[in-house]
């Protein structure tokens, strides 16, 4: 198949940043471009489209010859095309050493990519970086968003040091990127784990353990982690001890804006409330770990409201209990506080 008669998606915050500098409204884009209505919208919101179509529409609103400019990442990296954050070598003090990922999203649609840095004055010094794409915003807009990205930084400085919470470094907008740089930490995460299959009866009771503690220290400075996923822990390559970070999305009980999405995408491991209309408390996060305790013991995830435990495993009746309550999908049917799950996870020997 030729690659003019392929379907091709073009990246959405590229096409608003382009628009916001060339003054375009989506009607105007759509007069200029010449494309109809429909057409108009999916190319738009990031929906495939004809490659001829897509190369027409921003050389003649844009006046650029080649569309892959303005080709979606994953498109890009299908290709092979370099999908790097496009900025100097140096961030701050800090020079970019490696690209961890490419372009990921999350749940409220922000862009970012991780990275590895290497501070550039202070050998064997390194961070882990976080940087999000603003650059399509207005200045408005960035300084709202900037003030939702600030929760990382200030939900680390309110917890003020702890061995199972992410160690916040700095964070800075620089040319239209907002970079959040944490202590690097040698490991993987909780979800590449998970890819071999269930942990082991140590690995599960530490690292499970090292999870409800640092969630614990987070509900007592009243902050709710609502978002915990197993790509949100990492695993400290020395010692496995489990790491919490990304608080970007954390809800903190007093003062400052909380960045939530119009539509939350699915989550498994998100408590069902968290994409309400009403109040939610620290039960959505004993609810994400007891999702993630599951997954540890099986290698998978099930259903909401069928998660069972094998029998003839290692696991206390004790915390085989707590778990079950855990993953309740009723808030009022779980523990209310994680002081019963630690109890029974310290016990079990």
């Amino acid at each position: 198949m030729e690659l003019e008669q392929r379907n091709f998606r073009a990246d959405p915050l590229k096409l608003k940043r382009l628009r916001i500098a060339a003054s375009l409204s989506a009607k105007d884009f759509q007069k200029v471009s010449g494309l109809n209505k429909d057409t108009t919208r999916k190319l738009l919101r990031g929906e495939p489209v004809f490659l001829s179509t897509l190369s027409q529409a921003v050389q003649e609103a844009f006046g650029i010859e080649n569309p892959l400019e303005v080709l979606h990442p994953d498109e890009l990296a299908a290709l092979g095309v370099q999908t790097e954050v496009p900025s100097p070598g140096h961030v701050l003090e800090w020079e970019i050493e490696e690209y961890l990922s490419g372009w990921q999203k999350t749940s409220n649609g922000l862009q970012y990519q991780l990275l590895r840095l290497q501070h550039r004055f202070l050998a064997g010094r390194l961070a882990r970086g976080k940087c999000y794409e603003l650059r399509h915003m207005s200045s408005a807009e960035q300084t709202r968003v900037e003030g939702y990205l600030r929760r990382h930084v200030e939900v680390c400085e309110q917890i003020g040091g702890h061995d199972n919470i992410t160690e916040n470094l700095t964070a800075a907008l620089v040319d239209g990127l907002w970079w959040v740089l944490d202590r690097w930490e040698a490991g993987e995460s909780l979800a590449e784990r998970l890819q071999a299959g269930p942990l082991g009866d140590y690995e599960l009771q530490f690292i499970m353990k090292g999870i409800a503690e640092g969630l614990a220290v987070l509900h007592k400075s009243g902050v709710i982690r609502r978002e915990l996923s197993p790509q949100s822990v990492l695993l400290r390559e020395s010692s496995d001890r489990p790491i919490l970070t990304d608080m970007e999305l954390a809800k903190v009980a007093t003062g400052g804006p909380t960045v939530s999405p119009e539509e939350w995408p699915d989550d498994p491991y998100r408590a069902p409330e968290v994409a309400g209309d009403g109040p939610f408390d620290v039960r959505a996060d004993i609810y994400s770990w007891g999702r993630i305790f599951v997954h540890g013991v099986t290698g998978k995830l099930c259903e909401r409201g069928q998660e069972k435990l094998p029998t003839g495993s290692a696991i206390p009746n004790a915390v085989r209990e707590v778990v079950l309550q855990a993953v309740e999908v009723l808030p009022s049917a779980r523990p209310s506080d994680l002081k019963p799950v630690l109890k029974a996870l310290r016990s079990w020997q």
